[in-house]
């Protein structure tokens, strides 16, 4: 079968075709399970009935759960280690283990996932009011607690806008998974079930991956989640940005204004609205943010050499569409196997944009929960992170990174091209830094019944 059918959508977690954008209010609850398996199991087996299905005849009137397990959870729910072996290497490993793959800081630092924290379960809660969250947290905390596991702090998004903390319009690029939908929506771009699904043919025509017990197909309907805490220096981006703009307006404050928007959005590839620089290169027009044409656009017919969305944007590197190399359906064909669903929740309170031009900070924790699914994180998030965003050759680039995630540290420059010369920008900050994470396994719900049954 190459795609979900009815019956599959029921087995499916629903994250893997919606954010629940309109339950406004998110909780990541992590955990280190005790040592009596069965007691464990038991929780598990509770769980089941909470798990919310993709199927819209499914779900419950009020609130979202979903639930992700580690190999280290799996193992200590009594899954044997030869089954767990049947996963990806990168899985098994887990994300603290990649730190150099994709460049991190030592996990030893991070608030989430150090290696002295190990994480067994991810439980993923979405409500519509922060009661509701505060009231669902509290009850799996206990539950959790119940079975002698050790329960972290709880990880709360900031109620879900429509702006990321830098300002900017996010999750607007996602690829259409078959199943769910009769056809694309606009800006969607058709990618095989088995990129972003397990027990469906992938973009190679292939299957992929996926661990079997005792003949029970534990892959299948389920898919792999990176989660990812990364802290945001707002005041940080924006001061560099303005001290720039206002060095090149040579004290014309109005042009100075003009300039850090037009910086920050040649840095992203969009405006703050996220209108794309390609349809929109000059000034903002929220007309071009509009979801039939956010994403209507290709580069290499309408901006071949970044004059408009510069080739060293976060957009052109997160999704180089047709212009990776080749003729554009090649590229597009290479870039269709590197396809992720994204799923992130901002967390603390937004930085006002004055203050962070400014490049005053407040002290105010806050950033982004990143969350990804892919069939294989090696040729998804990891392809990404590394061969795309992280490259310094990047697209024919020399010594540059991705201007958002790239961890420049202040060691590299951008450059913008420009007639008759590019603007090139130095000493680019890290404003982005990951602080913890983890890789799971995001299993179906008959997965799930099956691990909660035992040996």
């Amino acid at each position: 079968m190459s795609q979900p059918d009815a019956h599959d959508l029921e087995d499916i977690q629903g994250i893997v075709y919606s954010g629940w954008n309109h339950h406004r209010y998110a909780g990541f609850l992590f955990a280190r399970l005790g040592d009596d398996a069965a007691r464990s199991r038991r929780w598990l087996a509770g769980m089941l009935r909470a798990v919310t299905p993709a199927a819209r005849h499914r779900r419950p009137a009020h609130g979202r759960l979903q639930l992700a397990l580690t190999p280290s959870g799996l193992s200590a729910l009594g899954v044997p280690a030869d089954v767990l072996e049947a996963m990806p290497p990168e899985v098994t490993h887990g994300m603290a283990s990649r730190a150099r793959v994709l460049e991190d800081p030592d996990p030893s630092s991070w608030q989430l996932g150090a290696p002295r924290d190990r994480l067994d379960v991810l439980v993923m809660v979405y409500a519509t009011t922060e009661r509701a969250r505060h009231g669902d947290l509290a009850t799996h905390r206990a539950a959790l607690a119940a079975t002698g596991a050790t329960v972290y702090a709880d990880e709360l998004g900031w109620p879900m806008g429509l702006q990321e903390h830098f300002g900017f319009a996010d999750g607007l690029s996602q690829p259409y998974v078959p199943g769910m939908h009769t056809g694309p929506r606009p800006g969607e771009d058709r990618i095989a079930a088995g990129e972003i699904l397990l027990g469906y043919p992938n973009a190679y025509d292939q299957l992929p991956r996926s661990p079997i017990w005792n003949d029970f197909d534990l892959g299948r309907n389920g898919s792999y989640l990176v989660f990812r805490k990364l802290a945001q220096d707002v005041a940080g981006f924006w001061g560099w940005i303005d001290r720039h703009a206002r060095s090149l307006a040579r004290g014309n404050a109005a042009a100075a204004a003009e300039l850090s928007e037009l910086i920050a959005a040649k840095l992203v590839g969009r405006w703050r609205s996220g209108a794309p620089l390609v349809l929109a290169p000059d000034q903002d027009d929220p007309a071009h943010a509009a979801p039939d044409r956010v994403n209507a656009f290709r580069y290499l017919a309408e901006d071949p050499d970044g004059l408009r969305c510069p080739i060293s944007s976060h957009i052109r590197r997160a999704n180089p569409r047709d212009a990776r190399g080749g003729s554009p359906e090649d590229s597009e064909t290479v870039v269709s196997r590197h396809r992720i669903v994204r799923r992130g929740r901002s967390y603390g309170a937004p930085l006002a944009l004055e203050q962070a031009r400014a490049g005053s900070d407040d002290g105010v924790a806050r950033g982004l929960y990143f969350v990804c699914l892919q069939s294989s994180i090696a040729r998804g998030f990891e392809f990404i992170q590394q061969t795309w965003l992280a490259n310094r050759g990047f697209g024919g680039l020399h010594q540059e990174v991705d201007p958002l995630v790239g961890n420049s540290a202040g060691k590299y420059s951008v450059s913008i091209p420009a007639e008759p010369f590019r603007l090139r920008l130095a000493n680019l900050p890290s404003v982005v830094t990951t602080v913890g994470g983890g890789y799971f396994f995001l299993p179906s719900r008959s997965a799930i019944a099956r691990i909660a049954s035992g040996p």
